[in-house]
Formats: C-alpha cells, structure tokens, sequence
C-alpha cells in the first residue's frame, strides 16, 4: 500500500516540475525567444543548413517583431533589418560564401538584440 503511495506521489511531482517548466517557457519573453532563434539559425548555417538557418531566421524576425510591439526600442528594429537581409542573401542557394554573409547579419541581428535586453 505504502508502495503506491510513494509512486503516485512521484507521478504527481514530476506532472507538476512538467506543467511548471511549460507554464516558464511560455512567460518567456519575445526579444529572448529572438535571440534563442538567432543562436539556432546561427548554428543551422555553420552546418551548411540554409533551409533551417533561413527558417530559424524567420522565426527569429516573427519573435522581434513581437517584442518591437512590446518594447520599441531601435536596436530591435536594426536586428529584424538584418534578419531580413540574411534570408534574402541565404534564400535559395546553397553557395557557402552567401550562407557565410547571411550567418554574419544574423550574427549582427543577434547582437543587436541582446543590446536591446
């Protein structure tokens, strides 16, 4: 008896450190989850992985136009300028030398939103 009782106490533990690091990652902030899709898009294009490094972008520019909505401050608007630059240089092509650029603006972009925190 004593055995269930430890088990659907450890069952209802782990379902509540689950629904609280859910209920974490949804209060996260835009210009982070931004910087977080930088970083990824960042690493997709060192792995020569233009379709995710461009997709990773894009998902970046979707979280700081968010944050720009929240918290207008112009190094937000400089970084989703560089976002965009970077998708339009890396879209389409598997060149090494435009997905090199592109990793450099979205290297820019990132720096300019950690300068907006």
């Amino acid at each position: 008896m004593n055995s269930h009782k430890i088990i659907s106490f450890i069952f209802g533990l782990a379902f509540c450190v689950i629904c609280a690091n859910s209920a974490v990652a949804a209060e996260q902030p835009y210009l982070e989850q931004a910087i977080s899709e930088s970083a990824e898009a960042i690493e997709a294009g060192k792995a020569s992985e233009a379709a995710s490094m461009i997709e990773h972008a894009d998902s970046a520019f979707d979280r700081a136009r968010s944050a720009v909505w929240q918290n207008p401050v112009d190094h937000i608007r400089q970084g989703m300028k560089f976002l965009r630059k970077a998708v339009k240089v890396a879209k389409g092509t598997n060149s090494e030398k435009r997905i090199a650029k592109a990793i450099d603006y979205i290297e820019t972009a990132k720096s300019h939103f950690e300068a907006a925190r």
